[in-house]
């Protein structure tokens, strides 16, 4: 193992700071490294694999699948894309998608039909996109631009320009960065950058209002909330907001490459052949595995699953808490959850996410004072359990 992490390092660019063991299998909520030594998963690819590893009825959906047709381009059809369509548009707001390979290339793609709207139904002009503060739109350079964070942004200049930023579930002055030349308004329902960030109830209202006025679209990024993450299959449901185009990925298709974004026949028409495209995307696997996934999330006896599951993290967490008074805070939406530790308890996270990989637990950083679990969404309620004991055990050896 210890030649592997060696060769990791001399031969991959360094933009990751992996764990120190190196992963040999998974199946379910367990993966093994190359010791043979068990964890107990609680990223799920970071909102990926949302049906676990290697499970075994995608697997041979995969397997039937890759038999019959592996690769086309998009200048022919494929029938499993033409289905996970249907069934998109069928379970949300949507007439027409557009499949490509990440949630960035989603971002891009949406801004870039946001654009094509504009401009056809006003005028060139009316180009402007108003994002907001601690917000993740991936990492290419619309995606950073986006953000307009330090951590993302240093050293990559110049960025693309034409955009607002805005405190995220801020009200005041919000009027003053939109305008005739407001295009679009992007925003994720539930931020993860400043833990598990719900959007406010006014801050919602506020945006709609807004847009309308300036005539501007509403593009939600849902790359991680979406695919029943946050116990609907789209967090939009949620509140009480409609988008004119929502940008999907991540648990799509359970750890395939493939993303997209949905949208309103008012707002596709105006893409035309050669407008937009990619090799990859809607490719025939990845969107066979999107079936099963979809018809399985959908499902809202699944979908009520989940919800039972975030209550027993959270009832367990501040068990946890009331023991050793650690967390600042711990939030939720679903099976997505942030724990924020206080300053006294001086719990570095870097410390807490190592101490948790020795005691067999994989967990996530969402900053510098929190840690985030997105485990997958058939999880069992005793490895629930279990985690939350491993993770309790990390905390006391810090403390």
């Amino acid at each position: 193992m210890k030649e592997i992490i060696k060769e990791y390092t001399n031969y991959m660019v360094p933009f990751y700071a992996p764990a120190d063991f190196v992963v040999k299998k998974a199946s379910g909520s367990h993966v093994w490294d190359l010791n043979n030594k068990k964890y107990i998963d609680f990223t799920a690819g970071i909102a990926v694999t949302n049906l676990g590893h290697s499970n075994k009825d995608l697997i041979k959906i995969l397997k039937k699948q890759s038999e019959e047709l592996w690769h086309l381009s998009n200048l022919y059809i494929n029938e499993p894309s033409v289905t996970l369509a249907k069934k998109l548009c069928k379970n949300s707001f949507a007439d027409k998608v557009f499949f490509c390979n990440s949630g960035a290339e989603s971002i891009e793609a949406a801004v870039k039909i946001a654009r094509k709207f504009c401009s056809s139904t006003v005028n060139k002009n009316k180009n402007e996109v108003i994002s907001f503060s601690t917000s993740f739109h991936g990492r290419t350079m619309l995606g950073i631009a986006l953000a307009k964070a330090k951590h993302l942004t240093d050293g990559f200049a110049p960025l693309p320009r034409g955009i607002k930023n805005h405190p995220y579930n801020d009200i005041s002055n919000l009027e003053k960065v939109f305008s005739d030349k407001t295009a679009a308004v992007i925003l994720e329902l539930v931020q993860w950058q400043s833990g598990i960030t719900k959007a406010d109830k006014k801050f919602i209202a506020k945006i709609k209002k807004l847009a309308k006025k300036h005539k501007a679209l509403v593009i939600i990024d849902e790359v991680q909330s979406g695919i029943g993450r946050t116990g609907t299959l789209f967090a939009y449901e949620q509140f009480n907001i409609t988008p004119d185009i929502l940008c999907f990925a991540k648990g799509i298709s359970n750890g395939l490459p493939l993303g997209g974004i949905l949208t309103i026949d008012k707002v596709s028409k105006y893409m035309s052949t050669g407008s937009h495209g990619t090799t990859f995307g809607g490719g025939p696997i990845a969107c066979a595995i999107g079936n099963k996934v979809i018809d399985t999330i959908s499902k809202k006896s699944f979908l009520n699953q989940v919800l039972k599951k975030e209550v027993r993290f959270i009832n367990l967490l501040n068990k946890i808490n009331e023991k050793h008074k650690c967390f600042e805070k711990i939030t939720s939406a679903g099976l997505w959850v942030g724990v924020e530790v206080n300053k006294d308890s001086k719990i570095q996270i870097d410390d807490l996410i190592k101490k948790s990989h020795d005691n067999g637990l994989m967990i996530l950083k969402a900053n510098a004072s929190t840690v985030r679990f997105s485990p997958s969404l058939i999880i069992e309620n005793e490895l629930i359990d279990e985690g939350l004991k491993i993770f309790e055990k990390s905390i006391i050896s810090l403390l």
